[in-house]
């Protein structure tokens, strides 16, 4: 089963998306900031992390760079969630750019495609 890990500060989002891909037999993490999400990240390496880039504490790019430059969750991939129109990714590579709003077809289907990619 896939370990996914969830982080947005909007817990209304996060647990929406959480239930929806819970429903489709992946296990799920979630927290509500990058500095949270870190910690969960270091403890559990998820296969995919899917961050909202705006948010307290540590942003998802602040994330990302992080995640990629510990040896340990190198690996993993990680999706960037955000509904500003333009963003600097300074030093993080993601994998990937979700634009909201999504509908959760597509997430699931972005999703799928970066774990079978990975």
């Amino acid at each position: 089963m896939d370990k996914i890990l969830v982080v947005d500060d909007e817990s209304d989002l996060t647990d929406l998306i959480a239930l929806f891909l819970d429903e489709e037999d992946m296990d799920i993490l979630t927290a509500g900031d990058g500095v949270e999400a870190l910690t969960i990240a270091l403890e559990e390496h998820p296969r995919l992390v899917l961050t909202d880039i705006m948010m307290p504490r540590m942003s998802g790019v602040e994330l990302c760079r992080k995640l990629h430059e510990d040896p340990s969750t190198r690996g993993t991939v990680v999706l960037l969630m955000t509904a500003a129109g333009q963003i600097e990714l300074g030093e993080c590579n993601p994998a990937g750019l979700i634009r909201k709003p999504f509908d959760m077809g597509t997430l699931s289907e972005t999703v799928h495609r970066y774990l079978g990619a990975a």
